[in-house]
């Protein structure tokens, strides 16, 4: 018969190789406290503070754009002549001092110049001889048309008064023939009834005939003398067209001359930029500095104008950093919200969470931000020390290291955060009134 075992049996049965391999009570009670006190810490590191960030990435740079890399031009098409004397890229040197000298290509192009100036010059001068005859020359047509104006004008008047007086001489004649027609007529009766001679009548016929032609002669003389008023007056208009023909011509001839003289002039104008230009051939060191590229290493080689000829970095102890930020987060960014700058070569270690614990990296703030981005999304901020913040030494800090950088925005929950990076959510900005914020900002400044 087959006998049963009990589950109380079989714990009581002796296992010597379990025995060898299992736990202690104590190791089993340690693990249970350490398991626990993993959660609470889990627990705990979810609701510690977090300082939420807005990074960039960029570079130092001059904060006064004139004291940021400068690249000298050629102003003209020359040939290089002189280079300072051991120059290298990598030196300092002044404001003023001579870096290289050029000439022209032409040869003797100065004195070339100067000869087509002085020519042009001499042009001006006969110009304004014959601006000032012309101008003379339709002042004393103006005067000559004057004095023939007023002659021609007491001409008409004479003959107006001529007119006049032989108009007047019309009704004395017209009163002759009347009388000699009373005349005639008495005496023609007279003769019919046998009491005058025929030859009487006769005799007053031809007073009448004579009455009658000086009536005629009268008033071809009054017809005349209109036709002579007429022919003054248009004596005297054909006399005022003339002169000021001569006046409009010899002011045209004037303002030719003063066309062709502004002409010259900027002819003249434009010899002397162009000789400026040729007397500026020894390029100077716009400002204090070091030469960072010096493409012309020998003498003779030649130069269009437009071409760079060197490039200096200005010193300058006035030092910003710009820093590219994603357009997610430039929203959120105001002028002089705190930064945390980490400079390439610094050596630096940056929690980005916790800004207190950071080392070697330095205090900033905002100090502009630019309107448009560059192209492809990101915006560029301007970043400066603040005023217990000192950066690492010009010596150290060049133009141009890289630097990484930490806008400070909220401070919120590390379990919060982990929330907002699962989700793809922005950071925020500071709890604050935004009219206040608005309102408080300084206006923007845009390089």
């Amino acid at each position: 018969m087959r006998s049963t075992i009990s589950l109380e049996q079989i714990r009581h049965i002796p296992l010597p190789a379990m025995d060898l391999v299992r736990s202690s009570q104590r190791i089993r009670k340690f693990a249970r406290i350490l398991l626990a006190a993993l959660g609470l810490w889990a627990i705990g590191m979810l609701l510690l503070p977090w300082q939420q960030t807005s990074r960039g990435t960029g570079k130092v740079i001059a904060y006064t754009p004139q004291e940021r890399q400068q690249t000298v031009i050629s102003p003209v098409d020359g040939i290089v002549f002189e280079i300072m004397a051991g120059l290298r890229e990598g030196d300092k040197v002044k404001q003023g001092d001579v870096i290289l000298e050029l000439v022209p290509i032409a040869a003797d192009l100065q004195n070339q110049i100067k000869s087509q100036v002085r020519e042009y010059e001499a042009k001006l001068g006969a110009i304004a001889i014959k601006e000032s005859v012309y101008g003379q020359n339709a002042i004393d047509f103006e005067a000559a048309r004057d004095y023939a104006v007023q002659a021609a004008r007491e001409m008409v008047s004479s003959a107006n008064a001529k007119l006049s007086a032989k108009k007047k001489l019309i009704p004395g004649y017209e009163a002759k023939l009347h009388q000699a027609n009373l005349n005639y007529d008495r005496f023609q009766s007279l003769e019919k009834g046998g009491f005058r001679a025929e030859r009487e009548v006769e005799e007053l016929k031809r007073n009448v005939d004579v009455a009658q032609a000086d009536l005629e002669s009268a008033r071809e003389d009054v017809s005349s003398a209109e036709y002579e008023v007429k022919s003054k007056e248009q004596e005297l208009e054909q006399k005022r067209r003339e002169f000021q023909t001569k006046v409009d011509v010899a002011r045209a001839y004037q303002q030719e001359a003063v066309s062709e003289a502004a002409s010259v002039r900027k002819d003249i104008r434009d010899l002397e930029i162009k000789l400026q230009e040729l007397q500026q051939l020894k390029i100077t060191a716009p400002r204090d500095g070091s030469v960072f590229r010096l493409p012309l290493f020998e003498r003779g080689q030649t130069v269009k104008k437009g071409d760079s000829l060197f490039t200096i970095v200005p010193e300058t102890t006035d030092l910003a950093v710009e820093l590219w930020v994603t357009g997610l987060d430039i929203p959120l960014i105001q002028p002089n919200d705190h930064v945390r700058l980490q400079f390439e070569g610094w050596p630096a270690v940056q929690f980005s969470g916790w800004p207190s614990v950071a080392v070697g990296t330095f205090g900033g703030k905002v100090i502009a931000i630019d309107d448009s981005d560059d192209g492809e999304g990101k915006f560029r901020i301007q970043v400066v020390p603040e005023n217990d913040s000192e950066w690492p030494p010009p010596h150290y800090l060049r133009q141009g290291v890289r630097a990484n950088g930490w806008v400070m925005l909220q401070q919120v929950t590390l379990g919060y955060e982990l929330w907002r990076l699962t989700n793809g959510f922005p950071p925020a900005r500071p709890d604050a009134d935004p009219k206040k914020l608005k309102a408080s900002a300084p206006p923007v400044k845009v390089n």
